[in-house]
């Protein structure tokens, strides 16, 4: 089966945004794995909002991605085709969008505060 251009071109577009997710989830996690035990424990308590919003937005885009699944094999075992590609495409971009939001926030715990005299 011969691979059309379009969907190669999809194919490593995606690949690409699951590199950059993945290079931007290893550096959180380095960034936190570096802090010391007590900054770290202070800094999950005073930006728990961002912690919890951070953890929902990655459940979130895993709920999303499920939901594709199951509407992909829904339509393959009701209507015997593949689901229109518009609704795929969408629902991809959503959880894309849940995963970078999430990311974000955890990228944000590892930042050093701005002291008053740079945040003017």
């Amino acid at each position: 089966m011969a691979v059309s251009e379009a969907q190669f071109w999809t194919t490593v577009g995606f690949t690409v945004l699951l590199v950059i997710a993945a290079v931007f989830s290893f550096g959180a996690y380095r960034a936190l794995r570096r802090m010391d035990d007590v900054l770290l424990r202070a800094r999950m308590y005073v930006n728990r909002k961002r912690l919890f919003a951070g953890f929902l937005s990655l459940a979130l885009a895993m709920i999303t991605i499920l939901g594709i699944a199951l509407l992909q094999i829904g339509y393959i075992v009701v209507a015997d085709e593949n689901p229109p590609g518009a609704v795929s495409t969408v629902a991809v971009a959503l959880s894309f969008a849940f995963m970078t939001w999430g990311f974000y926030n955890f990228w944000a715990l590892t930042q050093v505060p701005k002291s008053e005299s740079e945040r003017t």
